[in-house]
């Protein structure tokens, strides 16, 4: 969907027509997905010029504010150059929140689309005194992309520790403990996990558009496009997606467990008897079960095998001037040559020198840089979704003659990365109470990225999942604050981010497992579960201490264990991963 300043104009034209002080956009859907449909995402992207995928769009009569975090402020930047918009950089030192900007600049009616508002986003308004306007603005934008018409398929049972007559028995227990007769689900990958099945209605997320309706007493009802579903699901009621409405409001006074932090406003709105608790499969879906864990350490050496290929094609091809694309075209190549990996997780970020400085950039066909030895780095950030779990996985690989600074960046990088995947910590703690063991070399200098060290995975689902996570301090927005868990899989990726020179990120898996008892309690650790070869051509010796380098060596040594029995009848290959796996 192309962004013209003219089409900015036909919304503040209708902003005016309303009586309205400004309108909102969510980067969002009725479903509150990080990444969304083309369906849905075409709206903010004929209104606005930015391409990343989290932002906020606030349109008054005369101006077009972008609200995005430090994940995305270079790149934004770059696209609303040319554009009627200001950005607003969120998170930054003295930054106003976008209630607060809004309430600042004196917006009192404010029209949005409320299947795309969080309830607890639209309760805030309200006590603010902001009147919200329930304003669908789609029609406003020509050829909409159509929504997928792609079937679900079922998980096959030696996929999942629990059938989901087993997982629905567990929410029931839920219900009872909060006196609740009833549960709607809304999230599409809580739906999924709980029912075991899969679909293709986002790009890399295989969830599909649904709600799903639990209760003894009153049914099992999934809301769907029922062409989706070529199959009988026991105990389970069939319905037309669009029905959801009309049968809240014949049920709309049982007393419902509702998550206020992630149902749209529409639908909260509905319901008359509201039990507001998180939703009892959230947990549930991050704490992966045995079968899981096996299932996903098997795919990660099957993905690593994949990108131990991509780094030697990448070494014998710096010569060939290929673009950043076409190596991410040839990485894909390689994940999908395996016929356990059905997608990729995510678009492949590839990125050569100051491309790499921005940390969600991604190559296009038509929009690329060259990838040669007049580069110091190559940054890729990639995963796939395997029958057997998610992966996300970043490198930064040497391509060319690294300067004193980047040296010396690349090492704090990984000894950031070394220092948090050995921690031990007490049961209680969570990614906040650990994040400094990474970031504090960092801290040391007066550096920092602009994000959080790493996100929780999903398991054949969303490669960003909550409640897991480690960040510093909390984020409204980001639902990563829970305690860390045997069981659940979090991401580590810190990174240095240098505009218009170099990124650099290592990106590891880190599973959580008991580490010890004492008397003073459980004690957990973390057991990295990524199989790739960490770049060691570019380090600073003066900076790691014997324990990081024996933690290379260790985890080298694994990861060679790991891979080389994949390797059959490729000496050149097991050789390549000899070579970068042999002791530092």
């Amino acid at each position: 969907m192309l962004y013209r300043n003219e089409n900015l104009k036909k919304l503040q034209q209708l902003i005016i027509e309303k009586n309205l002080d400004a309108y909102l956009i969510y980067t969002s859907d009725p479903h509150d997905n990080e990444y969304i449909a083309a369906h849905y995402l075409d709206v903010r992207n004929y209104f606005s010029p930015f391409s990343g995928s989290a932002a906020e769009v606030l349109i008054t009569k005369d101006k077009g504010y972008l609200f995005t975090d430090g994940r995305y402020w270079i790149q934004a930047e770059k696209e609303i150059k040319n554009s009627d918009y200001i950005l607003i950089k969120k998170g930054d030192k003295n930054t106003p929140s976008l209630l607060e900007f809004i309430i600042r600049n004196n917006i009192k009616t404010l029209g949005s689309n409320l299947l795309n508002m969080k309830a607890i986003e639209y309760k805030e308004f309200i006590k603010n005194k902001i009147k919200i306007i329930d304003l669908d603005i789609s029609n406003l934008v020509p050829n909409l992309s159509p929504l997928s018409k792609e079937k679900c398929f079922k998980l096959d049972k030696n996929l999942t520790t629990l059938t989901y007559e087993e997982k629905i028995a567990e929410i029931y227990k839920k219900l009872d403990s909060y006196k609740a007769e009833a549960t709607l689900i809304t999230t599409l990958d809580d739906i999924a996990f709980i029912l075991n099945l899969r679909g293709k209605d986002i790009s890399y997320n295989p969830v599909f558009y649904s709600y799903l309706y639990l209760s003894k007493k009153y049914g099992n009802h999934l809301f769907i496009n029922k062409d989706k579903v070529p199959f009988d699901l026991d105990n389970i009621v069939i319905h037309d997606y669009n029905k959801i409405t009309d049968f809240i409001k014949k049920h709309n006074e049982v007393p419902t467990l509702l998550d206020e932090t992630r149902v749209n406003a529409k639908i909260f709105s509905l319901f008359n008897n509201i039990i507001n608790k998180s939703n009892p499969s959230y947990l549930m879906k991050a704490i992966k079960g045995p079968v899981e864990i096996e299932n996903i350490k098997k795919i990660q050496a099957i993905d690593g095998i994949a990108l131990l290929r991509f780094q030697k094609y990448l070494e014998e091809n710096l010569e060939n001037n290929l673009s950043e694309y076409q190596y991410s075209e040839k990485l894909k190549e390689y994940r999908l040559s395996s016929p356990l990996c059905f997608d990729l997780s995510f678009n492949t970020i590839a990125a050569v020198g100051k491309n790499a400085a921005e940390m969600h950039y991604a190559p296009t066909k038509d929009k690329n840089s060259i990838v040669n030895k007049n580069n110091i780095e190559l940054l890729v950030d990639s995963g796939g979704q395997y029958y057997g779990g998610t992966t996300d996985t970043t490198r930064t690989f040497l391509i060319g003659k690294p300067t004193d600074g980047f040296i010396h960046d690349y090492t704090l990088t990984l000894k950031s990365l070394i220092a948090l995947s050995k921690t031990i910590f007490l049961e209680g703690s969570t990614g906040q109470t650990i994040d400094i063991r990474s970031r504090e070399f960092m801290w040391q200098e007066g550096m920092d990225y602009k994000c959080g060290t790493g996100h929780g995975v999903g398991y054949m689902l969303n490669v960003h999942e909550g409640p897991n996570g480690f960040r510093y301090k909390k984020v409204k927005e980001r639902d990563d604050q829970s305690e860390i868990v045997p069981g659940m899989i979090t991401t580590i990726e810190p990174g240095v981010y240098k505009e218009n020179k170099y990124g650099i990120r290592i990106e590891n898996n880190l599973l959580c497992v008991k580490a010890f008892e004492t008397n003073d309690g459980n004690f957990f650790k973390f057991e990295t579960i990524t199989y790739v070869p960490i770049e060691t051509r570019c380090l600073d010796y003066s900076i790691l201490e014997k324990g990081d380098i024996e933690w290379i060596n260790n985890y080298h040594q694994m990861v060679y264990n790991k891979l080389a029995p994949l390797i059959t009848n490729n000496e050149e290959l097991l050789s390549f991963l000899k070579e970068k796996t042999r002791p530092i």
